[in-house]
């Protein structure tokens, strides 16, 4: 048997959306394969038809060990020896690591769930993938890394044949990284096919043995890594060459428009970190996860309270007490987590986009669905979001779509200082693109743009300064000239330079 999965003329229509079109994917025995392309290209949809989540539409066919595959959830998947670890993770975070770890398959002594045993087993896997946690803390004191490597733990631990990882990398650190890809090679000698989706083109050519590519939700081709490079995987994904990938926009830098000063948060999580941003300037907060740059930006925003510090806008000092207060000083906050805090899933793209500027949605003092769609139909052209149309559920689009809509939304607001956090995780090659052609053209408009990344190039490509975090405070700072990825690694580090 040359593949343990075969996936064949898979179709998968979505209101108003041809989510695939009759691709395939065909995946052998102790190999790791890359599965690639476009946000909205079609693979966590396809994937999601694998674990039982969706069902495809008829005439497709599924190959499992070369027998037929029919499952109708992702219970029914584990079971029969396909695991998936999700992009958007979904964690129950008031119950224990452990018994997240074994939920739905709880370790049993006469019909009773074993608690202990549970326990044991946990302690006994959670070393082994090289994480510091008790397998009795609660998921909600963990940081999303840590929540990430507990879904890592649990597929591996169910003795799947075939393991899909979809963006697993997204919030863990480089060390992580490399316990990760160890578990990956350990898999990969016992016979497991991992099912690899990332944009992340470095990982790709670092761990991968073959990848598939698709695009808008049609099959383009399969190749191995060896056979492939970069440019040339980058051209079947997106259709053209993309040479430049960090494009940096040149802008007038002005006058201080935003200054935080001596910023502690009332948890501790922030200690007196005090930053500042002109007008045409791109200030990048770098750091390891768990630096405290989400909780710096988060604490700014009125999203939790501040034991210390003063905030300026334009050379105003401001109240900070609730996002709203924020908003009206024309800041805007793009959260990390735009499932969580970001979006309406089960509303409209119009209904998103215009969620913050709602006033200029109102028709006599009612919302106006009509100036709505007008209003949103700009930011659809202009950030190049795929959907049918502005009426779509957001809950049907692809990841990266979701994301550029969070964006719309402030930006239709007209922000003077614009805060992003994470903006391209989970974005393909192309669309990160777009994104930081767009961040170049709002500074060129005399914005000011504060971009927290944990990926060290997208910071030296597209910023003027970077700002670098470590355990809550601020451990330095760099100039453009100066960028190195070895000094911002140094200050993240918190080590002496």
């Amino acid at each position: 048997m040359e593949y343990i999965l075969e996936m064949k003329n898979i179709s998968k229509t979505f209101p108003g959306v041809k989510a695939l079109n009759g691709v395939e994917l065909k995946v052998k025995p102790g190999e790791v394969h890359a599965l690639m392309g476009e946000n909205g290209a079609g693979k966590s949809t396809l994937m999601k038809i694998l674990m039982g989540i969706y069902t495809m539409d008829d005439g497709g066919e599924i190959l499992f060990n070369g027998q037929p595959y029919h499952v109708h959830n992702p219970k029914e998947a584990m079971d029969t020896g396909v695991a998936m670890i999700h992009q958007e993770l979904n964690p129950i975070l008031d119950m224990t690591v452990y018994e997240n770890i074994f939920v739905g398959r709880e370790i049993r002594k006469n019909g009773i769930v074993d608690k202990r045993a549970e326990i044991e087993e946990a302690k006994k896997l959670i070393a082994d993938s090289g994480l510091h946690v008790s397998p009795t803390e609660t998921l909600r004191h963990l940081t999303v890394a840590q929540c990430q490597l507990i879904e890592i733990i649990k597929a591996i631990s169910v003795n799947a044949k075939v393991i899909v990882m979809d963006e697993p990398t997204a919030a863990i650190t480089d060390r992580e990284v490399e316990l990760l890809f160890g578990h990956i090679r350990k898999l990969k000698a016992q016979g497991v096919a991992i099912i690899y989706i990332s944009h992340r083109m470095d990982e790709i050519f670092a761990i991968c043995d073959s990848v598939t590519v698709y695009r808008d939700g049609t099959y383009i081709g399969c190749g191995t890594t060896k056979e492939l490079d970069e440019a040339a995987l980058i051209k079947m994904m997106v259709g053209r060459e993309i040479t430049d990938v960090f494009p940096k926009l040149d802008a007038q830098i002005g006058e201080v428009m935003f200054e935080a000063k001596h910023i502690t948060r009332a948890d501790g999580k922030v200690k007196d970190v005090s930053i500042s941003v002109r007008k045409g300037e791109i200030l990048g907060i770098g750091g390891l996860v768990g630096a405290g740059r989400s909780e710096l930006v988060e604490g700014i925003f009125g999203m939790h309270r501040l034991s210390g510090g003063e905030v300026y806008v334009k050379g105003r000092k401001v109240r900070t007490r609730t996002p709203s207060d924020m908003i009206k000083e024309g800041v805007a906050l793009v959260t990390e987590d735009r499932k969580v805090t970001g979006l309406n899933l089960r509303g409209t793209v119009n209904d998103n986009i215009s969620m913050v500027a709602i006033r200029k949605a109102l028709v006599n003092g009612l919302y106006s669905q009509g100036k709505a769609r007008k209003l949103s139909q700009e930011y659809i052209e202009k950030l190049k979001i795929k959907t049918p149309s502005g009426d779509q559920i957001v809950n049907n689009l692809s990841g990266g779509n979701q994301q550029k809509i969070v964006i719309a939304k402030w930006l239709l607001n007209d922000p003077d200082v614009i805060i992003m956090d994470e903006p391209t995780r989970g974005i393909d090659v192309g669309a990160k693109r777009d994104i930081y052609l767009l961040i170049g053209s709002l500074v060129q408009q005399g914005k000011a743009v504060i971009l927290i990344s944990s990926e060290i190039p997208e910071l030296m490509g597209v910023c003027d300064r970077i700002a670098v975090m470590a355990e809550g405070h601020l451990s330095g700072e760099i100039t453009r000239e100066n960028f190195s990825q070895e000094t911002i690694m140094t200050l993240a580090s918190d080590i002496a330079v």
